[in-house]
């Protein structure tokens, strides 16, 4: 009967937060209950006194990820005194995790955490040239390898043409894993009692993608250029780059989270600063090393 006259009440829910005289939560009931339950049973004999509280000062992301632990429905927002001040809904979440989203792809990218089409053009400009000013200085790295084998790409120029290939290759692994162990911290999937061991896991996948990978770009280039040299060459060079792409991408996050960084910001600079700098540094060295280029 108070829910049918209860004009101030908000227009959805689907439970009943029941307080005590002070207006902290002791309990929930679901709706549902209210209607099969005779008039005469105090809401105490049927509510459930345990329940998910929500601090009203909590990041919305971790709240996502609550709702998501706990498969809620909506939850009791209470303040710094326990007292209960609001309800948040699934329907909330779902806005919640789009946002979030949105933002952790705009930050992987460098466009900052906007990304609006309708954004003024200075604070996009100061949003995305810090990221491509660092992404400049880290480049630098990978020209710097190049240039001391400048004697050695003179005299093979194949190696020019296929050394952009194992750098590739291996950024492409390197996002992958990057992708995976960003996606795991968000959602708490990663914790101090399990990180070694995902970070296990991405090292032996990284080992068999390398393989695979290995096997048919060192065939490849042995019956192209007619070298089996320079096949085994390139193998070994992406072998080993593709396993340092999927430890730098497992490691680079959980390195950014424990310094305090947010891993979806500056992660996908310093992987690739790491697999083009290894993939270069790899490929010239060892075919210097194996004598294919004197």
């Amino acid at each position: 009967d108070y829910l049918r006259a209860g004009d101030d009440l908000t227009t959805d829910f689907w439970e009943i937060f029941i307080v005590d005289p002070q207006h902290h939560p002791v309990g929930t009931c679901m709706l549902s209950w209210v209607l099969r339950t005779r008039r005469d049973v105090p809401m105490a004999d049927i509510m459930k006194r345990e329940q998910t509280l929500i601090p009203v000062d909590m990041d919305q992301e971790e709240v996502a990820l609550r709702f998501q632990k706990y498969a809620l429905i909506s939850a009791a927002v209470i303040d710094q005194a326990g007292r209960l001040v609001g309800m948040i809904t699934v329907d909330d979440i779902v806005h919640i995790i789009q946002e979030e989203a949105s933002e952790d792809v705009l930050l992987m990218s460098g466009a900052g955490d906007e990304g609006d089409i309708n954004q003024p053009v200075l604070d996009s400009y100061r949003a995305r040239v810090r990221w491509l000013i660092v992404n400049l200085v880290t480049a630098l790295l990978p020209a710097t390898i190049i240039s001391l084998f400048g004697g050695a790409i003179e005299k093979m120029v194949a190696l020019a043409a296929l050394m952009p290939i194992v750098a590739g290759v291996g950024g492409n692994a390197g996002t992958q894993t990057l992708a995976v162990t960003v996606r795991a911290l968000a959602t708490n999937q990663l914790t101090q009692s399990n990180r070694w061991r995902a970070v296990g896991r991405e090292i032996r996948v990284a080992l068999l993608n390398g393989v695979s990978i290995a096997a048919i770009i060192g065939l490849a280039v042995a019956i192209w250029f007619a070298n089996p040299v320079l096949g085994g060459v390139i193998a070994a060079a992406m072998l080993t780059n593709i396993v340092m792409a999927g430890l730098a991408g497992a490691l680079v996050p959980l390195v950014l989270e424990r310094a305090g960084a947010d891993p979806a910001v500056a992660s996908s600079i310093f992987v690739t600063m790491t697999t083009d700098s290894m993939g270069f540094l790899l490929f010239l060295g060892i075919a210097v090393a194996s004598g294919l280029v004197g």
